[in-house]
């Protein structure tokens, strides 16, 4: 005969297997639930519902695509995270199991590549799915500046319960705003979280000095905050007293307090915009591949030659220093801009595509004066690639495929040459993205003197192109090469070292270096002048007059 305790211990193994058999059945989480959507892997995109089963349990999931550690473009802890989309019908992702018991909801968001990421809102549901009511309100998510954000929602809920993320539909703004979910976690109820810690100043682009103050929801707690990058434990920094961040800064904070478990983290960064004065020195922020997630803010003033809007807005700027594409791709911007425009004031990152800088916009910019021009300087062929996103003029073009019938068709290339290059990679183009202008289904001249963009703005597109506006720019006036408004006046030379001109009466005089530095600036007088410069190559203006000089 077994002891009464051998047979006790038996059974109640024996019901505890039947208890946990139940939860499995049920499809039901006891525990604090935490799932990082590292394993498995989503083998393609999943327009449409799918059942994803991870450690956690089933998860129903719908426009989420296969994020990888990679790309740039996806926002992740560890291996993987979920990507939501706002299309119709891809908008969701929820927890096909019940979690027995919820304390606080909490996990990490941030936009996917240069999205704004839209809108979510969490909904729960009491009933296995049934119904669905939101809880707590909508949440924008900001244009990645660096760092994932925390989401953290108070439940307290003593039942069966189940969570699901809804994206906000976007019509007809970018529709496909996208964001990267990671790190999801369920705390027990009946297990107190210390509220996660809250900073006055969120996440964002900042121009003035700010005053962060840090507090949590739960009496008492004691704040840990890192300045450095370093993840806050109990030997870092306590909080007291606002912190004076007049740089860009990453806070990192938790809050803990006595009987409670600690909050999740904390991470807010306050970015300042790097200033630069002129274009060229954009180009200089590329990254490697892909944007430079650092914010520059463009303090000079420049042009708008090109301005369109097709499924977002685009606007080629051109300076003293050089030209630049702005690509408004996620809408940021709410102001119409239009060419002649003269803009300054532009917080922007820098995108790299076919070795060329774009900018992605942050807010609109502050516009100066309307009805602007450019006076585009003489060039030829052989000169076009350093010359990208500016207005030039390009002197006896010949169109190699103009028959006397043949007609400019949209978004098509053609071949040209000029004295310079007999044969050329160069092309001419329609452009693509924008309104067809007003010279499609003219007939292709053989020899034009034209005033036009050059560009390389285009993934597909990997040598620079031409394209000009409208029918006035595909025929102009012959144009000294030097590019001067008045010639005759300036009489510009270079020789034994020195650039000497003249001018009828006092005017400004700059001289930059190719990489858009000013290296040289004065008050002409009126007659003769000059100015001693190194060997190289220098764009010098002289009033309204830009030109492009080499001295030996």
């Amino acid at each position: 005969m077994k002891p009464k305790h051998i047979l006790r211990y038996k059974q109640y193994t024996k019901f505890l297997s039947i208890v946990l058999f139940a939860f499995a059945s049920l499809n039901i989480s006891a525990a604090t639930l935490f799932e990082n959507f590292d394993s498995p892997s989503i083998a393609s995109p999943t327009n449409s519902a799918k059942d994803i089963t991870y450690p956690s349990g089933i998860w129903n999931t719908a426009g989420i695509t296969k994020p990888t550690n990679a790309t740039e473009n996806d926002r992740i802890n560890g291996i993987y995270s979920m990507r939501m989309r706002g299309l119709a019908n891809q908008n969701f992702m929820f927890m096909k199991f019940d979690k027995a018991g919820a304390g606080v909801l909490s996990f990490n968001y941030g936009s996917y590549s240069n999205h704004s990421g839209g809108e979510f809102t969490i909904q729960k549901s009491t009933d296995g799915g049934v119904n669905w009511v939101n809880a707590g309100t909508p949440i924008t998510v900001p244009k990645w500046s660096g760092t994932f954000l925390t989401y953290s929602l108070a439940v307290n809920y003593d039942g069966n319960i189940r969570f699901k993320i809804v994206m906000t539909l976007r019509t007809p703004n970018n529709a496909n705003e996208q964001v990267n979910i990671d790190d999801f976690q369920i705390s027990d109820f009946g297990t107190e979280q210390t509220a996660i810690p809250v900073s006055s100043s969120i996440t964002g682009i900042y121009e003035t000095a700010q005053s962060v103050s840090i507090t949590s929801a739960t009496a008492g707690a004691t704040i840990y905050y890192s300045t450095d990058g370093s993840a806050p434990t109990t030997a870092s920094s306590v909080y007291s007293s606002p912190l004076n961040i007049t740089s860009t800064t990453k806070i990192r904070a938790i809050a803990i307090a006595a009987g409670k478990v600690d909050s999740r983290e904390e991470v807010v960064l306050i970015s300042f915009p790097e200033l630069v004065d002129n274009l060229a020195a954009l180009y200089s922020k590329m990254a490697t591949t892909g944007t430079n997630l650092t914010y520059y803010k463009y303090s000079g003033e420049a042009i708008v030659t090109v301005s369109y809007l097709a499924t977002y807005k685009t606007l080629f700027l051109q300076d003293n220093t050089a030209g630049i594409l702005i690509s408004d791709t996620y809408r940021y911007t709410t102001l119409t801009n239009n060419a002649g425009d003269k803009i300054s004031n532009i917080i922007a990152q820098v995108n790299r595509i076919n070795d060329t800088p774009q900018l992605y916009p942050y807010n609109d910019f502050t516009v100066v004066s309307t009805g602007n021009t450019i006076t585009a300087p003489v060039v030829s062929l052989v000169d076009v690639p350093n010359r990208l996103n500016q207005l030039v003029q390009i002197n006896n073009l010949t169109f190699d495929e103009a028959n006397g019938t043949k007609t400019f068709g949209p978004n098509s290339p053609y071949v040209i040459h000029d004295a310079s290059m007999a044969t050329t990679t160069t092309t001419f183009r329609t452009p693509s993205g924008m309104p067809n202008p007003d010279y499609i289904n003219t007939i292709i001249p053989a020899q034009r003197n034209i005033i036009c963009l050059i560009a390389k703005n285009s993934s597909v597109v990997t040598t620079p192109y031409l394209f000009t506006r409208n029918a006035a720019d595909l025929d102009v006036a012959f144009k000294d090469p030097t590019g001067l408004s008045t010639p005759s006046i300036l009489n510009l030379s270079v020789s034994d070292g020195k650039v000497r001109f003249e001018t009828a009466s006092v005017e400004k005089v700059k001289v930059y270096s190719v990489t858009g530095q000013c290296v040289k600036s004065m008050d002409s007088v009126a007659g003769q002048n000059s100015i001693t410069l190194t060997g190289g190559i220098y764009f010098i203006k002289i009033g309204a007059s830009v030109s492009k000089v080499f001295v030996k």
